[in-house]
């Protein structure tokens, strides 16, 4: 009878939070993209991301038909930076090991290092539940699901000793299935706008390769090495909502 009795509550609670319906609404946020996982990782080029904390940018809306359960739809864009140093060790590190003869990097060799950003663009829709706690606030769930055109950073890496230089290079643009899960409020500042704040976990798949030229009186060769592991990030935004 217990569960039974909270059930009814739990039910005719909800109820009177939506009474007072519910606001389609469209939003522009602004906030961080943390790297989480074997994004995060260093150590493993053909694993890890070597990702640091960017930020991301987003436009968000929904639509609600009923009382509780909408349509919701996201277009974001985030950049992560890349950790330098470690890439670099692990870089020269894979050359030493897998060239077809022994290649000794000095420790003072010249380094020439240029990265760009991990990018990613999401195209989102899924389902968006609302709660309309108060007069003027609403607590919001989504699990959005579509398309990410992921680009990893254009890793530039030249190194210059005696009579030798060595290029490594990794760029190219990933087109994949991902999916964002999270919550957040709004906050009614007037009639129209409210502010917005959210937290959302972000996933979708990265593949691409390192190659390796060597060059000036240099006869070895490094293998390419394919990438392949999981981009996953926690977003933390806040924003402007326009009902409508």
């Amino acid at each position: 009878m217990r569960i039974n009795t909270w059930i009814g509550i739990l039910f005719f609670s909800l109820g009177s939070l939506s009474v007072s319906g519910q606001q389609n609404f469209a939003s522009i946020s602004f906030g961080t993209s943390m790297p989480q996982g074997d994004y995060a990782k260093t150590g493993d080029l053909s694993s890890s991301g070597y990702a640091k904390t960017g930020g991301t940018i987003k436009f968000d809306g929904a639509f609600f038909p009923g009382s509780y359960l909408g349509i919701g739809g996201s277009f974001s864009f985030g950049s992560n930076y890349a950790q330098r140093d470690s890439l670099i060790k692990d870089m020269i590190v894979y050359m030493e090991e897998n060239a077809t003869s022994i290649i000794d990097i000095p420790e003072d060799a010249e380094i020439i290092y240029g990265t760009g950003f991990w990018n990613y663009i999401n195209l989102f829709i899924g389902p968006h539940f609302s709660i309309r706690a108060s007069q003027r606030l609403y607590i919001d769930f989504r699990g959005l699901a579509g398309l990410t055109v992921l680009r990893a950073p254009d890793q530039d890496l030249r190194i210059n000793f005696d009579e030798t230089s060595i290029y490594t290079h990794s760029s190219g643009n990933n087109l994949a299935f991902g999916f964002t899960a999270g919550g957040g409020l709004r906050i009614n500042l007037n009639s129209d706008l409210a502010l917005k704040l959210s937290a959302d976990y972000f996933q979708t798949k990265a593949k691409f390769v390192y190659t390796f030229d060597l060059f000036r009186d240099v006869v070895d060769e490094v293998p390419p090495l394919d990438a392949e592991f999981y981009v996953k990030t926690v977003e933390l935004t806040i924003g402007l909502a326009y009902a409508f």
